[in-house]
């Protein structure tokens, strides 16, 4: 087992998502009736090289730009997608975000949100709902933003949904423990023919907070000393270009 050391690339202080967005994503993203899917810019980019229901992923480039992560949360077959739009509506901290877009077309609503640092937009929110079907997307990065309404037009449920269950069958599996952990876990993951040889650790923003070249070796141990409290996304990647997320969660005695 190789014990490594990661140095931080990033910001001192790590955010998050806001609070209450994410409780909302992790009241629901285990119901049978939601798919849910976290993508890095690279798992996004593995995910949207397979045709995925007739829907050119490609323009998405067009108009969100540098996009570092994005959260869905999508059903396309609910009873009260009004409701969950509603509840989902006041969970978007309106002094932190400004709100970009409102459509409702018929019986379904679409709003966008965008928060901004220093006139740069680091976070999007993307909320959709019917009376059958309920849409949430979270973006991250350091974002450009193009046609928005081009943008609520290609996150319509069946193709978000689809979207995420490609992410779950192109995304290759590995393991990560103790989970929480105090900053050091150990990485398992074993495939002679494909092996480990970069590892990225994703704030709750997708900014990269961390990076690791890896040795190769199936099973490594990685310590992250700087990180403080809170949930974090860490991502491995094959010499053959394969890509696996995983959430862990850092809790400092």
């Amino acid at each position: 087992m190789l014990c490594l050391a990661v140095a931080m690339l990033a910001n001192g202080t790590v955010q998050s998502q806001p609070e209450a967005i994410a409780q909302f994503i992790e009241q629901h993203k285990k119901d049978p009736a939601f798919t849910f899917a976290y993508l890095s810019k690279d798992l996004f980019e593995v995910a949207t090289q397979t045709r995925v229901a007739d829907k050119d992923w490609n323009k998405l480039h067009n108009v969100v730009k540098n996009i570092g992560s994005l959260s869905i949360l999508a059903a396309d077959s609910v009873t009260d997608g009004i409701k969950l739009y509603k509840e989902a509506l006041q969970k978007v901290p309106a002094d932190e975000f400004d709100e970009l877009l409102t459509v409702r077309d018929g019986k379904e609503n679409v709003r966008i949100w965008a928060k901004s640092e220093e006139s740069v937009v680091t976070d999007m929110v993307l909320l959709v709902g019917s009376p059958d079907e309920f849409v949430l997307v979270c973006f991250a990065g350091e974002l450009e933003l193009g046609n928005l309404s081009e943008l609520a037009e290609l996150f319509e449920a069946g193709a978000a949904e689809q979207l995420a269950r490609t992410t779950e069958t192109v995304a290759i599996d590995f393991g990560v423990s103790p989970n929480p952990s105090s900053g050091a876990f150990t990485i398992a993951y074993n495939d002679e023919q494909d092996v480990p040889s970069l590892l990225c650790v994703i704030d709750q923003h997708g900014r990269q907070v961390a990076q690791l070249r890896l040795s190769g070796i199936p099973i490594q141990q990685v310590i992250l000393p700087e990180l403080p409290s809170g949930l974090y996304w860490v991502q491995l990647k094959t010499q053959g270009g394969k890509v696996g997320v995983k959430q862990v969660r850092i809790v400092k005695k």
